[in-house]
């Protein structure tokens, strides 16, 4: 029985149709998720009308992320249960994700919102400020063990805030304890991240409500200790006390500009 080729398409014209190139078809075929019906003893290989609908299977669940090994075999075992399945699985990974994006869109836009406050702050100038609770995830660092296991513990703040879920300020943050702070040891005891909304975690830490004194620094964070200098002659001089620790937040980083001696950086220490 002579076959009518006209009633077929070759394999230009298939991927035509279908939106996609050559390699692309050759690649299903070679993963054996849609091979040609029909492949004559020259090599040219045409398919059938019929094969859009396993094409159109393909390019439905593909569309929701479904990779190609578990779109085969959907199509070697299609049933309307497998397929629900499919679909609801998908489905809950399409609203993880697009919560991912949420929490990312609203990190981005508070990036941007410190950034251009920055631009625009009073530097070098001491104020105090009655402050709510606020909430970190942070990690004590050891000042024995350097700077490589402080990027460890960077990363260990990230890790956790992505395991659980939690909302986040993009630049880390800085604690130095009081103990510290009097001896005149201005290197961080943690590193920390701001959270929106307390957490019943093993990292959380808990930023007092009450009053602080806050300066915005401006310069590299090896000039730090000046600004430390400074808030502790305010605090003598205007009768205050250290009460709690200090704590640093990055309005303007290396993130955002090259030149270290135009970082931003606040510090708030509380005090009565």
């Amino acid at each position: 029985m002579s076959i009518d080729y006209d009633q077929y398409f070759t394999t230009s014209e298939f991927a035509k149709v279908c939106g996609v190139t050559k390699h692309t078809l050759f690649h299903y075929d070679e993963i054996g998720i849609l091979k040609p019906e029909i492949v004559k003893e020259n090599g040219y290989r045409y398919y059938s009308y019929k094969q859009f609908y396993t094409f159109d299977i393909i390019a439905v669940l593909k569309g929701t992320g479904t990779p190609l090994n578990e779109i085969k075999e959907y199509i070697q075992d299609q049933n309307t249960l497998h397929f629900l399945s499919m679909l609801k699985q998908k489905q809950l990974q399409l609203v993880d994700e697009q919560k991912k994006l949420e929490r990312m869109q609203r990190l981005l836009q508070g990036a941007i919102d410190n950034t251009n406050r920055a631009l625009y702050v009073d530097c070098g100038e001491p104020w105090v400020e009655e402050c709510d609770e606020e909430y970190f995830i942070a990690v004590r660092l050891s000042k024995e063990k350097g700077e490589k296991d402080h990027v460890r513990k960077v990363y260990r703040i990230f890790d956790y805030c992505d395991e659980h879920h939690l909302e986040y300020d993009f630049p880390i943050g800085s604690i130095i304890c009081k103990s510290s702070l009097e001896e005149g040891d201005y290197d961080p005891d943690y590193y920390c991240n701001k959270i929106n909304e307390k957490h019943n975690g093993e990292l959380l830490y808990i930023k007092p409500k009450g009053k602080y004194l806050i300066m915005n620094h401006k310069g590299s964070y090896e000039t730090l200790p000046a600004s430390y200098e400074k808030l502790k002659s305010y605090i003598a001089e205007n009768d205050l006390h250290i009460t709690g620790n200090a704590y640093e937040y990055e309005l303007l980083s290396y993130l955002a500009v090259g030149d270290p001696d135009k970082y931003v950086i606040q510090i708030a220490i509380q005090t009565f």
